[in-house]
C-alpha cells in the first residue's frame, strides 16, 4: 500500500499545489464552482424527494414503482460507469503523459495496476458518488429508514463502482491488443455518442412516464407485470437494489446477495489485475502507433480557407487557418461534430415530445406559442454548451506555444477576434436550425419564428464574446485536452455567466412578445406607445448581446496580453 501511495502522491501533491498557487480571481473560481454543485446538488435531492414521495404514495403500487425506480437508476449508473471506466482506462493506463517515466522505474506491475485502478476509478466515478447520494439520502427519508440503511451505503456504493471500474479496465485492455490505442479512443467516443443519442430517443418513444397510469395497459396484470419484471439475478444492480431496498423495509437482508456483492467487487479486482498484467506490455506497444493528418492534408480544405480568410488581416489568417488544420488534424476534436449533430438531434426530439396537446380549445394556440417563446432557453443552452466546447477553450489549446503567438505582430483584439470567427459560423448554424425547427415543430406562427431566429443570431454573438473574453482571462496553457479544460471550475463559471446572459435576453423579449400574441388573440391593433415598447426592448436585447460580445474580449485582451510568459 505504501508503494501504491507513492505512485498517487503526484497527483496528489499536483491538485494542492495548483490550489495554493493559485492567483485570487481562480480561488474565487473554484469557490463559485463548489457553491454552484452544492446548489445543484440540493436541487436534485429536492427533485428525488418530490419524485419518490410521489411514487411511494401511489395506492397499493407505490412499492413496486419505488423498486422499480431503484432498479433503473442503478442500471442506468452501471451502464454510465463502465463506459466511462472503459474510455478513462485507455487514458490512464495507455495514453497517460507520465507512463514512459512510471514503466522506466523499478515498480512492481502490481502496484502499478493498482495506483492506475484508483486513479481511473476516482476519475470515472466520483461525479456519480456524488450526485448519486442525493438519490439514496431521498429514499432513506421517503422510507424513514433506520441507521443501518445509510450504515449500508458506504458498504453498497463503493462494491457497486469497483465493479464497473473492473469491468471497463478489462475492456480496455482487451480492446487495446485488437485496436491502436488513439483510434479506439475516438471509436469509443462514436459509440458513446450513438448510444446515447439512441438512448434518448428511446426514452422519449416509450414515453416512461406512462408507468405511473394503469390505464395504459391492457389489463392489471399486464401493468404488474410490467412493473415487477426484474433485472437478471447475476447482475451487479440486482444485488445493489436488494440490499438497499432490504435496508430500507428493515426486512433480513439475504447473505447470498450479500456476498454476491461483497465477493464480487473482490474478484472483479483480481480478475482485472491477471487480465491487465497479462495483455498491458503488448498493448502498451500498440498504443505508440502515430495517427495521420489526411484530413487535414485535403485539398478542398485548404481552397476553402484560402476564400473565407482572404478580407482578414495575414497574421489572423495564419491563426485562423492554423487553428482550423489542428482540429482537423486531431480525430479526438473533429469527432465533437457527431457530438454537435447529435445534441441537434436530441433537443428537436425532446421539443416534439413536448406535451402540447394537454390544453385544448381556444387556449391551445397560446400555450403553444408559449412552449415555442419558452425554447429559446433550450436553443441558448445549447448555444453555451458548443461555445464552452469550442470557444472557451480556444486560448487554452496554444499549449506551449503560446509565447510564439505573444511575440507575433498580432494585437490581442486581433488575436482574440481570430479565435472567435472560426468557431462563431458553426454556432450560428445550429442556433438557427435549433430555433426554426422548434418553433416550426411547436406550429408557432411566422412571428415568433422571426423572433426565435433573430434571438439566435444575436445570443450566439453574445455567448461567443463571453466564451473567447473569459477563456482569455482564465486560461490554462498546461492542459492537454479540451474536454477537460471546459469541464473545469472556470467552464462551469462561464456556463453560468453565458445562461444569465441568455436569461435576461428572453426576459426583456417577453413583454413585446406578449403584446404582439395578445393583440393577435383579442384581434385589437397594437398602439403607438406600444410599438414604441417593442422597439424599445428588442433594441435593449440586441445591444445587450452586442455588449456581451465587445466588453469580455476587451477584458480578456487586456489581461492576456499583461500575463508574464513564465506563468503561461
Amino acid at each position: 500500500m505504501r508503494g501504491i501511495a507513492r505512485l498517487l502522491s503526484p497527483r496528489v501533491r499536483g491538485l494542492i499545489n495548483r490550489w495554493k498557487r493559485a492567483e485570487g480571481s481562480m480561488r474565487v473560481v473554484s469557490v463559485l464552482f463548489v457553491l454552484f454543485g452544492l446548489a445543484f446538488w440540493v436541487g436534485l435531492y429536492a427533485l428525488m424527494i418530490w419524485l419518490i414521495g410521489s411514487f411511494h404514495e401511489v395506492e397499493v403500487f407505490g412499492p413496486i414503482l419505488t423498486r422499480k425506480l431503484m432498479e433503473l437508476l442503478l442500471l442506468g449508473m452501471f451502464g454510465l460507469l463502465c463506459f466511462s471506466n472503459t474510455v478513462t482506462a485507455l487514458s490512464t493506463y495507455y495514453l497517460s503523459d507520465d507512463l514512459e517515466l512510471l514503466l522506466s522505474l523499478p515498480v512492481p506491475r502490481s502496484q502499478f495496476h493498482l495506483a492506475r485502478f484508483l486513479d481511473t476509478l476516482a476519475q470515472s466515478s466520483w461525479m456519480i458518488l456524488v450526485f448519486g447520494l442525493p438519490v439514496f439520502i431521498a429514499y432513506g427519508l421517503t422510507y424513514e429508514a433506520a441507521p443501518i440503511y445509510y450504515a449500508m451505503l458506504a458498504v453498497v456504493l463503493p462494491c457497486f463502482v469497483v465493479i464497473p471500474a473492473s469491468i471497463g479496465v478489462v475492456v480496455a485492455s482487451l480492446l487495446v491488443t485488437l485496436f491502436p490505442a488513439r483510434r479506439l479512443r475516438e471509436l469509443m467516443v462514436f459509440a458513446g455518442v450513438l448510444a446515447l443519442v439512441f438512448v434518448v430517443v428511446m426514452i422519449r418513444t416509450l414515453r416512461p412516464e406512462q408507468l405511473v397510469d394503469a390505464s395504459n395497459f391492457d389489463s392489471l396484470a399486464a401493468y404488474v407485470a410490467e412493473l415487477q419484471a426484474p433485472v437478471p439475478l447475476l447482475f451487479p444492480p440486482r444485488w445493489a437494489a436488494e440490499v438497499l431496498l432490504s435496508g430500507l423495509q428493515g426486512r433480513p437482508i439475504d447473505p447470498i446477495v450479500w456476498g454476491l456483492l461483497i465477493s464480487g467487487a473482490i474478484a472483479a479486482v483480481g480478475v482485472g489485475r491477471w487480465i491487465t498484467t497479462a495483455l498491458y506490455d503488448k498493448g502498451r506497444a500498440s498504443s505508440q502507433e502515430a495517427r495521420q493528418a489526411r484530413l487535414a492534408k485535403a485539398g478542398w480544405l485548404d481552397w476553402i480557407l484560402n476564400v473565407s480568410t482572404r478580407p482578414m488581416h495575414p497574421a489572423q489568417r495564419a491563426i485562423v487557418i492554423k487553428d482550423v488544420k489542428t482540429f482537423f488534424r486531431d480525430p479526438g476534436q473533429w469527432s465533437q461534430l457527431l457530438l454537435v449533430g447529435s445534441i441537434v438531434v436530441i433537443s428537436l426530439v425532446s421539443v416534439a415530445a413536448l406535451p402540447v396537446d394537454v390544453v385544448r380549445g381556444p387556449w391551445m394556440g397560446t400555450f403553444r406559442n408559449v412552449l415555442a417563446f419558452a425554447v429559446l432557453g433550450l436553443v441558448g443552452f445549447v448555444m453555451a454548451a458548443l461555445a464552452a466546447r469550442f470557444l472557451f477553450t480556444a486560448v487554452s489549446m496554444e499549449g506551449r506555444a503560446w509565447w510564439l503567438v505573444r511575440s507575433s505582430p498580432l494585437t490581442a483584439k486581433q488575436y482574440l477576434w481570430s479565435k472567435v470567427l472560426p468557431g462563431l459560423v458553426p454556432m450560428i448554424i445550429v442556433g438557427e436550425i435549433l430555433a426554426i425547427m422548434s418553433t416550426w415543430i411547436l406550429g408557432a406562427g411566422g412571428f415568433l419564428m422571426a423572433v426565435a431566429a433573430g434571438t439566435a443570431l444575436f445570443m450566439s454573438l453574445g455567448i461567443a464574446g463571453i466564451a473567447v473574453g473569459m477563456g482569455a482571462m482564465f486560461p490554462d496553457f498546461k492542459v492537454d485536452n479540451a474536454a477537460r479544460a471546459a469541464a473545469g471550475p472556470q467552464g462551469v463559471l462561464f456556463m453560468v455567466v453565458s445562461l444569465s446572459l441568455v436569461f435576461a435576453v428572453i426576459g426583456i423579449e417577453a413583454y413585446p412578445v406578449y403584446i404582439v400574441l395578445a393583440s393577435e388573440v383579442k384581434e385589437q391593433a397594437i398602439t403607438p406607445n406600444q410599438w414604441v415598447s417593442i422597439v424599445a426592448l428588442f433594441v435593449a436585447a440586441i445591444t445587450l448581446c452586442l455588449h456581451a460580445l465587445t466588453w469580455p474580449m476587451r477584458l480578456g485582451a487586456k489581461r492576456l496580453w499583461n500575463r508574464e510568459l513564465i506563468n503561461g
